[in-house]
C-alpha cells in the first residue's frame, strides 16, 4: 500500500511539472536577467509547502483552477506575483526548492522559489512545519556554493551571474498575523508597533545581508500590505464591511520605515540597489476607484466553502487572505513597468542600473 502511494506521488508530480513547462513554454521570450531568486511566504509560495508537515498548503482544489485546472500549491487561483515576474523576465517560473529532486537542482540555472506559507522574518512565525526566512537563505547559500559552480565553472561568470540577477523578497505579513497579534505575550511581542517594527526591520536587514554577502545586488521588498483589509479581518455587519484600520495603522509602522531602512542597506552594501515594493499605499488606491482596475469586489473571498466564483477576474481576493490571479498581475506588471508601486524605480530600470 505504501509502495503505491508512493508511485501515485511520483507520478503526480511529474503531472505537475509537465503543466507548469507547458505554462513556462507557453510565456518564453528573450532572457533579460539570468535568473530570479525567490523568497518569503505564501504570497509568492509556489509550491515548497507541498512536502512540509503544515496545513498551510494549497495543493487541492480550488487553487491552480487557472493554473491549467493544477493545484501545484500556490495560494491562488493561478500565477502569482512572482511568476508573473519571471515571465516579464522572460525566465521560467522559478520552481520550489523542495518541489525539486536534489540531484536535479544543479541544473537550474534560471532562479529557485524558496518561499513558504505561513513562515516570516523570524524563526517563532509560523504554523506547522514551515521554511523559515533563515532557513530559505541557508537553502540558496547550498544552491550558490553547491549547486550553481556544477554549471558555471568560472568564479568571475558566477560573480557577474549573481550580481545581475534580480532577488525578491515578500515576507513580513504572517509575523504579525501568526506571530505579534496572535501571541502578545510571546518574545519581542510586548513591544509596542513602532519598536516591533524597528526590530523586525533589523532582523530583516541583517537577512538581506547574508543574502547580499553570496553575491546578490539587486533587491525587490515588498512592504507589508493592508492586513486589515484582508477577507479575514474585514469588519462586517448587516449594513456595511470595512478594513480593520486598527490592524492597518499598526502594520503600517513597518512599511513607513521600510524605506529608510533599505536607504541605509543601498549605503552599507556597496553596489547594492533596492525597490522598495508599496503595495501598502498602492492597494488603497485600488480600494479608491477598484472599477478603474476592474474589480467589483474587493472585501470578500471568491472562494465560498470550497467553491470558487465564476467571475475570478473581478475578486480582489481569491481565498481569505490571499489575492487572485489577476490582482497578481496588476501589481507585476506595475512593479515592472510603471510608477505607482515600485520606487525609487520599477523593475525595468533596475535590470539596467548599476
Amino acid at each position: 500500500m505504501e509502495k503505491s502511494l508512493k508511485i501515485l506521488w511520483v507520478i503526480s508530480m511529474m503531472i505537475t511539472y509537465q503543466l507548469v513547462f507547458l505554462a513556462n513554454a507557453s510565456h518564453s521570450r528573450k532572457r533579460i536577467v539570468p535568473a530570479l531568486y525567490v523568497f518569503g511566504d505564501s504570497t509568492v509560495d509556489a509550491g515548497n509547502n507541498n512536502n512540509l508537515n503544515t496545513l498551510a498548503k494549497a495543493n487541492a482544489f480550488p487553487y491552480g483552477i487557472d493554473f491549467n485546472n493544477c493545484s501545484t500549491g500556490r495560494f491562488s487561483n493561478g500565477k502569482t506575483f512572482a511568476d508573473f515576474i519571471a515571465i516579464r523576465l522572460g525566465l521560467p517560473m522559478p520552481p520550489p526548492y523542495l518541489g525539486v529532486p536534489k540531484f536535479e537542482r544543479h541544473q537550474i540555472v534560471t532562479g529557485i522559489n524558496y518561499a513558504s506559507g505561513s513562515c516570516g522574518i523570524l524563526n517563532s512565525t509560523r504554523s506547522g512545519d514551515c521554511l523559515s526566512l533563515d532557513k530559505q537563505i541557508e537553502y540558496f547559500t547550498s544552491t550558490v556554493t553547491n549547486d550553481l559552480p556544477r554549471r558555471i565553472h568560472s568564479k568571475t561568470k558566477l560573480r557577474h551571474y549573481l550580481v545581475n540577477s534580480i532577488y525578491l523578497l515578500s515576507i513580513g505579513s504572517n509575523d504579525y498575523m501568526l506571530n505579534y497579534f496572535k501571541y502578545p505575550n510571546g518574545t519581542n511581542n510586548n513591544l509596542n508597533p513602532e519598536k516591533y517594527a524597528d526590530y523586525l526591520l533589523g532582523q530583516l536587514a541583517s537577512h538581506i545581508k547574508r543574502i547580499y554577502d553570496l553575491g546578490a545586488r539587486k533587491f525587490v521588498i515588498s512592504r507589508i500590505g493592508q492586513i486589515g483589509c484582508t477577507p479575514i479581518c474585514t469588519i462586517r455587519t448587516p449594513y456595511f464591511q470595512e478594513c480593520n484600520e486598527d490592524i492597518n495603522q499598526k502594520v503600517k509602522h513597518y512599511s513607513d520605515k521600510l524605506t529608510t531602512k533599505l536607504q541605509e542597506l543601498q549605503t552599507q552594501l556597496s553596489h547594492s540597489i533596492f525597490i522598495n515594493m508599496d503595495n501598502y499605499n498602492f492597494s488603497q488606491k485600488i480600494r479608491n476607484s477598484p472599477e478603474n482596475f476592474g474589480f467589483k469586489n474587493i472585501f470578500d473571498s471568491c472562494v465560498q466553502g470550497k467553491k470558487p466564483c465564476a467571475n475570478r477576474n473581478e475578486y480582489y481576493f481569491f481565498d481569505f487572505a490571499h489575492p487572485t490571479e489577476v490582482t497578481n498581475k496588476i501589481y507585476a506588471n506595475e512593479c515592472f513597468s510603471g510608477t505607482q508601486l515600485c520606487f525609487p524605480y520599477n523593475i525595468q530600470k533596475l535590470i539596467h542600473a548599476n
